[in-house]
């Protein structure tokens, strides 16, 4: 088993990617999903929290997906529904506030949330703290309903969907200044990662045969575990490198 290191680097983060809607073939249009809860970046060492991948992402024709693990096909009527309730809860302002007193702390990561009109249209909100069902009831009845209501569907899809495993994906890399514990050589069969002490991280959208080399030759980790694997470049760097599949709307 690879060892792991610790992600210890400085930067900033890059831009969130963006893409075509088929795992197949990259399409000139993106066609974004009808409904998607996003986790967002918050102010955290480069790289954690950047392979966390929506929660629950449906499109116009009712694909679902759930975590970038799995996908299924909502009937039409529960997609419609979900559309409905999503639009009816985002486009009143006041089912958005949080209680006075109850505002997330300033570095928490931001969770968006938004829904496709029926003009073609996007109502969108920043639920920071929302996703951990809100245990101190700072928002609206009327949002966690929503929430219930995306989690019934966002498990379903889990337990019964189609595993998730395109040929693209988002490859992250982070500089490290100190040699890690046990680093594996990094594979040949994959570029190296622009990554150097002044400029310590890099993320990579992969599609193709070379989304399935970094898949092969590439282990990744789990977002919880903090940890990635590391390794040594040939030029006797070292670096941290981890990976997520991306949904049809991200390459």
């Amino acid at each position: 088993m690879k060892r792991r290191a610790l992600l210890v680097a400085g930067g900033a983060f890059a831009s969130s990617v963006l893409g075509g809607r088929t795992a197949q073939a990259k399409q000139a249009v993106v066609q974004w999903p009808m409904f998607e809860w996003e986790k967002q970046r918050g102010f955290f060492p480069p790289g954690v929290g950047v392979l966390v991948p929506p929660p629950l992402a449906v499109y116009g024709d009712g694909e679902a997906y759930a975590d970038a693990a799995a996908h299924q096909y909502l009937p039409a009527g529960e997609a419609e529904a979900l559309r409905t309730h999503a639009v009816q809860v985002l486009g009143k302002r006041a089912d958005l506030r949080r209680r006075p007193g109850f505002e997330p702390p300033k570095d928490a990561p931001s969770e968006r949330v938004r829904v496709r009109t029926a003009d073609g249209h996007y109502l969108t909100a920043h639920l920071d703290g929302w996703g951990d069902g809100d245990p101190r009831h700072a928002f609206p009845v009327a949002l966690h309903e929503l929430y219930d209501h995306v989690q019934v569907l966002r498990r379903r899809v889990r337990a019964d969907g189609t595993p998730w495993a395109a040929d693209a994906l988002l490859l992250v890399a982070v500089h490290l200044d100190a040699e890690p514990d046990g680093p594996e050589p990094w594979p040949a069969s994959v570029p190296v990662p622009d990554v150097r002490h002044d400029r310590p991280y890099r993320e990579t959208k992969l599609a193709g045969a070379k989304a399935r080399k970094v898949r092969r030759d590439l282990p990744r980790s789990d977002e919880d575990e903090g940890v990635w694997p590391s390794y040594r470049t040939p030029a006797g760097a070292f670096i941290a490198a981890n990976w997520r599949y991306s949904l049809p709307h991200e390459w």
